[in-house]
């Protein structure tokens, strides 16, 4: 087995770290929010690196964005803002509907590497 790329032994260290903390979890605790919150978070784990590779140019700039149902409602530069983003959001719908597994769910965070590159001088400045 070859070692990790360094970027990706954070993603293994995370990963352990989450599947701990669902090993840890008594049955009890484990309702619907518990695999929403989990099955979220090993999914962006995947999907970060399962991504073809990062952008090696300055050009192209990675954000969370934090999706209410299908509407995009916030673009964050840190997984971590777009974390307390989505538990901000998450908190009002319960303090307004009440412990609604469904609609608690339909928060959700994906990644997207956003071109950030200059057009360039072939566009004329007024």
């Amino acid at each position: 087995m070859s070692p990790l790329e360094p970027d990706h032994e954070d993603l293994r260290t995370r990963a352990v770290r989450i599947l701990q903390a669902m090993g840890d979890t008594p049955i009890t605790a484990m309702d619907a929010t518990f695999y929403a919150h989990y099955a979220e978070e090993l999914r962006m784990l995947v999907e970060e690196l399962l991504a073809d590779c990062r952008p090696s140019t300055a050009s192209v700039t990675r954000v969370w964005l934090v999706w209410s149902c299908h509407d995009i409602a916030g673009s964050y530069s840190t997984e971590h803002a777009a974390r307390e983003a989505r538990a901000d959001l998450q908190h009002q719908l319960l303090c307004q509907y009440g412990s609604d597994a469904e609609l608690l769910e339909s928060i959700t965070i994906t990644t997207a590497h956003v071109p950030t590159e200059c057009l360039g001088s072939h566009r004329s400045h007024r």
